[in-house]
């Protein structure tokens, strides 16, 4: 059995309290266990490929504004694949550093894998049985799938299978009201998809103060119909 000082599960946030502990002790030795790729949900799938795509999405409404500063310009076409693969390729650049990084520190051994409980303070991943007096769990979350008769025949998409998408939908349906469902309509409907929104929380954008969220109901509303 392998004893390790910590043992952290998920690459996310999580390697703050990693990258830390080697600072505070450069003679730790801590185990990174992550089934998935590296990196936590905020890099992969999360806030940083969503602004990636919101990017060419503020560039397309600012070139319909030009003419009002006495601009004339024009959109000739879209390459949505283009637009994806840019946002993957960078994406995965990074998920590739992450990874290097962990293979190669002296104070990490990275385990690519799923891991369990198999006694207080002990846990199985892989092959391996290792131990340590602390853990951190930062697995992370996914998405919440509403529980809507009939919806696992529609063959619908969700805010981490919609990153892999390389065509245009002609129309979609963004069901909830939140700041995801408003960053995922800006940016399909300014790459030329007819959005719907449906929300069941009389605000949209709930998180947010009513008058932020008024203003961006009314200005999203230009191009997206939205029921709440």
């Amino acid at each position: 059995m392998k004893q390790y000082d910590l043992i952290c599960i998920g690459t996310g946030s999580a390697l703050a309290i990693v990258e830390a502990m080697i600072q505070n002790n450069p003679k730790s030795k801590i185990a990174v266990i992550d089934k998935d790729v590296p990196g936590g949900i905020c890099l992969t799938r999360g806030c940083i490929p969503s602004k990636m795509l919101l990017y060419p999405a503020d560039v397309v409404r600012t070139v319909e504004k030009a003419r009002f500063f006495g601009i004339d310009s024009k959109i000739q076409n879209i390459d949505f694949k283009k637009v994806m693969e840019r946002m993957r390729n960078t994406i995965n650049k990074d998920i590739n550093d992450i990874r290097q990084g962990l293979m190669q520190s002296k104070h990490v051994d990275y385990y690519p894998e799923t891991a369990e409980f198999v006694a207080p303070y002990t846990l199985k991943v892989g092959k391996e049985t290792i131990t340590a007096k602390m853990i951190v769990l930062g697995t992370g979350s996914k998405p919440a799938v509403p529980p809507i008769k009939g919806i696992e025949k529609t063959g619908y998409l969700t805010s981490d299978t919609i990153l892999q998408i390389n065509e245009l939908p002609k129309s979609i349906i963004v069901v909830g009201g939140g700041y995801i469902a408003a960053e995922f309509s800006h940016f399909l409907s300014a790459m030329g998809a007819q959005v719907t929104v449906i929300g069941r929380n009389p605000q949209f954008i709930p998180e947010e103060e009513p008058e932020v969220s008024a203003l961006a109901k009314r200005e999203l509303e230009k191009h997206v119909t939205i029921y709440t």
